[in-house]
């Protein structure tokens, strides 16, 4: 996390797209220390070695994830609401190179 402090939070980013994760499932660990920095995390992490994708919001930042499963890319998606402004749709995509052979939706 001690990465993520100096490149995102010291930075004072809102939104951070990442590709790549290498996340498994419920890392507890990872989620906290993200949340720690002040950051909610959305993460689709894959099943197999390597790979996914996460979306971190700060955390003043209201959203609703939205669960999406394609054969041939990886996403993330969260819809960010705010009162008074319109909601903003936030989507994180990876296509691994074996996904080449089959076609994209």
């Amino acid at each position: 996390s001690s990465g993520i402090n100096a490149e995102y939070g010291d930075n004072k980013l809102d939104i951070v797209c990442l590709s790549e994760t290498w996340l498994k499932l419920n890392e507890s660990v990872i989620e906290r220390e993200i949340s720690e920095l002040g950051f909610h995390i959305i993460s689709v992490p894959r099943s197999s070695r390597g790979g996914g994708v996460a979306i971190l919001l700060r955390k003043e930042y209201h959203h609703i994830e939205k669960k999406n499963k394609f054969s041939s890319f990886e996403c993330a998606e969260a819809l960010i609401t705010r009162r008074g402004c319109k909601p903003v749709r936030i989507v994180a995509v990876y296509r691994p190179p074996y996904s080449a052979l089959i076609p994209l939706l």
